[in-house]
């Protein structure tokens, strides 16, 4: 027995034991001592959070989609079909409201298209935000899986290793909450990504369709409406009102030998040259002109 009450073997082999935790670790590494394991409860390993909530994005998802389909399936691919049927809807229309929801049927589809890619983009975004978060609550779990047991008596008593216990369960079930919900969302996105082409498509009929029977109405009402003709007669007016008493002021000018000192009205727009030409010009009927037609009208 030794002084310690200690068999003599007993401490020969405390002597030969290796004291590992004095050894140094050939992985590179940051110690979880105390001070390190602070910080990572203090949260100075900074990650977004709370976990990106993928049901809710797969919910926006699924109705921005659902939209944009039910815009697709109902929008004709013929062009001249599509005109026909929304010149169709038009005519029932009440007057007072035809170019108000005429425009709304462009920019309720507008709308779904704003809407399916901003929500695209948020899924993004989300991806972009959770990889790297997933890579660094990875590297945060195993650096607290680096050391098992406590490196000294003090972190042993100040209970260190129970926090840095906790936090590694934490970080576990984050990482399965964050690789969960980069797995549902890369799921999910594909056929929303799919639906925006085809999305583009239908909205750009609609424009097409709607500025069609937009310009088609505005030439037939300036054709029964006369309201070139009121307008023409009313620059005609102007320009006599301008020069009134025109003769009389020459004659008496010729009378009296010298010039009256009356002012005269100056019509600087439009120029003289275009009030001449507007008013030589019978009034003519508008008319529809295509981008693609072999002989269009002379404008």
């Amino acid at each position: 027995m030794s002084a310690a009450g200690r068999p003599r073997a007993d401490v020969g082999q405390d002597e030969d034991r290796i004291d590992l935790a004095a050894l140094p670790d050939p992985r590179p590494m940051v110690a979880v001592t105390s001070t390190a394991t602070r910080r990572l409860l203090d949260g100075h390993v900074r990650r977004p959070a709370p976990v990106t909530n993928a049901l809710l994005l797969g919910q926006q998802l699924a109705e921005a989609r659902g939209a944009a389909r039910a815009l697709i399936d109902r929008t004709p691919t013929d062009l001249a079909v599509m005109v026909e049927e929304l010149r169709r809807w038009y005519y029932t229309l009440h007057p007072d409201e035809r170019e108000r929801l005429l425009s709304q049927r462009f920019t309720e589809a507008k709308q779904r298209h704003a809407r399916l890619q901003h929500t695209i983009e948020v899924v993004r975004e989300a991806l972009d935000v959770e990889r790297p978060a997933l890579v660094q609550a990875h590297a945060e779990r195993d650096t607290l899986a680096i050391r098992p047991l406590p490196a000294t008596i003090e972190e042993e008593a100040s209970g260190i290793r129970a926090d840095a216990v906790r936090r590694y369960q934490s970080v576990g079930i984050e990482c399965q909450q964050r690789e969960a919900a980069i797995a549902e969302l890369e799921r999910l996105l594909p056929a929303p990504e799919h639906a925006l082409g085809p999305l583009t498509e239908a909205v750009t009929r609609v424009l097409q369709a709607v500025g069609t029977v937009d310009r088609e109405a505005l030439v037939r009402r300036l054709r029964e409406s006369g309201e070139l003709e009121r307008l023409r007669s009313r620059f005609e007016r102007l320009r006599t009102m301008a020069s009134t008493h025109a003769g009389e002021i020459d004659e008496w000018s010729r009378r009296v030998g010298r010039p009256l000192r009356i002012p005269r009205v100056i019509l600087p727009w439009p120029s003289s040259a275009i009030w001449d030409a507007l008013l030589a010009e019978a009034v003519e009927f508008p008319q529809l002109v295509w981008d693609d037609d072999p002989r269009p009208p002379s404008t």
